[in-house]
């Protein structure tokens, strides 16, 4: 039986040496590399990895869209957290959005984040609670599931046993939402509400795209 296996998540620019330093500091049995650029098999990365016998993949993903390229990153690490495999990210590497979004990946996941851009740097991180753990599963139906913004009037119109007025006074004070003045009293997200209702749909988008 085999003794636990490591996982490097290294992102990537243009240049062969972003990726040496982490290569020759953490173990690793398979590498995935982040990029935001179409690699060709001819690709000097491509080759250098192949010369050195490197088992890895590319995971292409959009920097600018951070929470798609965050979500990207959080799944290919939790496939192998789960069977088992220690996830370590390196961010030395490519853009700072590529970066920002691996990060991002590494505090969902309480993967290890390290750097070498200006000597070498290690951060092991608490496993961080994400939008999943974070948001309990009712809150969720009801983000997800209703128009926003609501109508503070049609809301006080529900019958007082009605499940939705206690959700939304808990969805207040965890300021998912908050009550504007738009000619009429309306429920409106937050900021923090906006963002988990995004990652919600994308989980789903991506969740139904593997299917």
């Amino acid at each position: 039986m085999r003794g636990r296996r490591d996982l490097l998540i290294s992102t990537f620019g243009e240049e062969v040496s972003e990726i040496v330093a982490g290569l020759r500091s953490l173990p690793h049995d398979h590498l995935v590399l982040v990029t935001d650029s179409v690699l060709e098999e001819n690709a000097a990365i491509l080759s250098f990895l192949r010369r050195m016998g490197i088992r890895h993949e590319v995971l292409r993903v959009e920097p600018a869209d951070i929470t798609g390229s965050a979500m990207l990153i959080e799944r290919k690490v939790l496939e192998h957290i789960e069977n088992g495999w220690m996830a370590r990210v390196d961010i030395t590497g490519g853009s700072k959005l590529l970066s920002d979004a691996a990060m991002l990946a590494a505090l969902s996941t309480g993967a290890e984040v390290c750097c070498f851009e200006m000597g070498a740097r290690r951060f092991p991180l608490l496993a961080a609670m994400g939008v999943r753990e974070a948001l309990p599963r009712d809150l969720a139906e009801v983000l997800a599931s209703q128009i926003w913004p609501m109508s503070l009037d049609e809301v006080r119109k529900k019958d007082r046993d009605h499940p939705l007025p206690p959700m939304l006074m808990r969805m207040k004070r965890m300021d998912l939402v908050r009550l504007d003045d738009l000619g009429m009293p309306m429920l409106c997200l937050t900021k923090r509400g906006k963002a988990c209702l995004d990652w919600l749909i994308r989980t789903k988008e991506l969740s139904g795209s593997s299917e």
